[in-house]
């Protein structure tokens, strides 16, 4: 039972209490961001070749120092919200993986894409010998696994990287993009034409790629020179040994998307060993480690014996003209990469390779 003296409730009072405390409240804008800019006014007019990216680095915009303080996701040039948690960048150094070619080889990659389901030619791929079409197989599942570790190096590492160094950032997108497309075009090489995938390669080299812990730059070193180039070379001549229009185009798109990706390789090195005190001594150590790891590769026969055949025409034309090849090949390969070597400031002495690697070294080659 209520007490006698208990306080009335209901009524008027608290009717009009309830409906103000259900009332919305009346939003009052006061556009404080509006005033939340470190440089205002800025306008970038577009030039002949549009509005490119690198076109934008004016002003604040375009300020790209030695050290990113910021471990957020903040934008380049934007004004930091404070109390945002830290998301703990690994590489927050400009010499830990800038290039200035990083914004237009991200607009070359960009105009230059391509589609293998629709541009590639496939109606020009006929039957080709048992010989021949097991050689192309083996050779497309190595190049698949390239792509593969293309694939888990670049993006492992991507989310790594600080805002503040965008350019790269974007232009590895592509690249992890142009693996992707890598990987898609060599499997469907292998079976389009009643063949299928070979036998998996060694490794070595790979595994050198993915456990590199010493930063972005050893990673460069093993991914983007040594096995960029290896790979790059190899597309230059097997597009030469094509057997249809098929083959030519990807081989021929292959090698156009694989030069960006050294290209960037090279120039982040040279800028790294320009501004970091021992890298030259350290990008050498790590060639001779990725020398050896390519070497034991190339040691398994499989791959050599593919291209023989592939290069030969025939298994029986393998033996000769087509061993001769592969050694035209690894010659190539070898004098791009030790010329690369001397561009960004590491000579190498090719009496040092292994012997695997320098019976193929270009004759009067010596380190400066």
């Amino acid at each position: 039972m209520a007490r006698a003296d208990a306080p009335k409730t209901g009524g008027k009072a608290d009717g009009a209490a309830q409906e103000q405390a259900e009332a919305p409240r009346k939003y009052e804008p006061k556009y404080n961001w509006m005033n939340k800019s470190r440089q205002w006014g800025v306008r970038v007019p577009p030039g002949k070749a549009g509005l490119k990216l690198g076109d934008l680095n004016v002003g604040v915009y375009g300020e790209i120092p030695g050290h990113w303080t910021d471990e957020t996701r903040n934008p380049r040039g934007a004004v930091a919200r404070r109390g945002m948690p830290p998301v703990g960048y690994a590489v927050r150094d400009k010499a830990g993986l800038w290039a200035d070619s990083a914004a237009d080889l991200y607009e070359e990659a960009i105009q230059r894409r391509w589609a293998p389901a629709t541009d590639v030619p496939w109606n020009t791929i006929e039957p080709l010998p048992d010989d021949v079409e097991h050689a192309v197989c083996q050779v497309c599942t190595e190049l698949i696994g390239y792509a593969n570790v293309d694939i888990e190096a670049i993006t492992g590492w991507q989310h790594r990287m600080s805002y503040g160094y965008h350019e790269v950032k974007q232009f590895l997108a592509t690249a992890g993009f142009d693996a992707a497309r890598h990987f898609e075009c060599f499997r469907k090489r292998a079976l389009v034409n009643g063949g299928g995938l070979g036998l998996e390669g060694p490794g070595r080299v790979n595994r050198l790629i993915l456990e590199s812990r010493g930063g972005w730059t050893e990673a460069v070193v093993y991914l983007l020179l040594l096995r960029g180039v290896f790979t790059m070379t190899l597309y230059k001549h097997l597009e030469r040994h094509a057997h249809n229009d098929a083959e030519r185009f990807i081989y021929g798109h292959a090698l156009t998307d694989k030069a960006r990706h050294v290209t960037y390789g090279l120039e982040h090195l040279k800028f790294a060993i320009a501004h970091v005190d021992d890298q030259r001594q350290i990008v050498a150590t790590l060639f001779a480690f990725g020398d050896g790891g390519l070497a034991r590769d190339l040691a398994d026969p499989v791959l050599k014996e593919a291209l023989a055949v592939i290069f030969g025409g025939s298994v029986r034309g393998a033996v000769k003209k087509g061993l001769a090849g592969y050694g035209d090949f690894m010659r190539d390969f070898l004098g791009t990469l030790l010329a690369m070597c001397r561009y960004i400031d590491v000579p190498r002495d090719p009496a040092r390779l292994p012997a695997a690697l320098k019976e193929f070294a270009p004759v009067g080659d010596v380190a400066a």
